[in-house]
């Protein structure tokens, strides 16, 4: 990719790109609903009820949120390679995170409260901050320029952020320890790869406008960093 996130400036629908990620999406997450309720052994243990609505729950809001995002916030062209890379690593972590989340017999409890919290609180920043940035760059007097209102006053790439604690949050309900891999790894690859390589692009874009966001303004975690 470069030192820029390619694409950032060719406008496309690439409605066939989005679609494969979505079904990718509901594919693997029909698929661990299919091996782990449908064909499980009956000498398992069995999952505990009401974490297994609230998983499927999560993960269909976030299927939902993520085709709302693709299809009505995403103007760029989506190129098929990055369709199948960044699609299919998410569609597998919803696959195992469902596969072994669904099977956990541990009643809902305190830490789980806390689990769906950050989900919730990850799912408002992220989808909150695309739709206001959206509507501001709809206006024609805004065209050219950079958003810089709103939640991303927080930090330059809160919508990431919201993916963090999204993430996070999905680990915490699925009682697994190794789940924290998940969000550990998403946050390294953001750190390192991501936006360095957004960050170039933007600076590039818009010059002066970036700098003076950039200086007043966190990367990626509010206050912190």
């Amino acid at each position: 990719m470069g030192n820029t996130m390619q694409f950032q400036g060719d406008k496309s629908p690439s409605i066939g790109p989005k679609c494969a990620i979505v079904g990718w999406y509901v594919l693997c997450s029909a698929g661990a609903v299919w091996f782990e309720l449908l064909r499980a052994d009956a000498s398992a243990p069995a999952g505990d009820p009401a974490r297994q609505v609230l998983l499927l729950a999560c993960v269909a809001v976030y299927v939902l949120r993520a085709a709302h995002t693709l299809f009505a916030f995403v103007q760029r062209r989506v190129p098929w390679w990055e369709a199948a890379w960044g699609g299919s690593i998410i569609g597998c972590v919803l696959f195992v995170f469902l596969l072994f989340g669904l099977r956990t017999p541990q009643p809902l409890e305190l830490l789980d409260a806390g689990g769906l919290l950050l989900y919730a609180a990850g799912t408002y920043l992220g989808t909150a901050s695309e739709w206001s940035r959206h509507r501001w760059k709809a206006r024609p007097e805004n065209r050219g320029h950079l958003y810089t209102e709103g939640l991303f006053r927080l930090s330059r790439h809160v919508n990431y952020f919201g993916d963090l604690l999204l993430f996070a949050g999905l680990a915490v309900l699925t009682r697994q320890l190794w789940a924290a891999m998940v969000p550990l790894g998403m946050g390294l690859n953001f750190v390192f790869m991501i936006i360095p390589a957004h960050d170039a692009y933007l600076a590039s874009h818009y010059g002066t406008e970036f700098e003076q966001y950039a200086r007043r303004t966190r990367k990626l975690v509010p206050m912190v960093y």
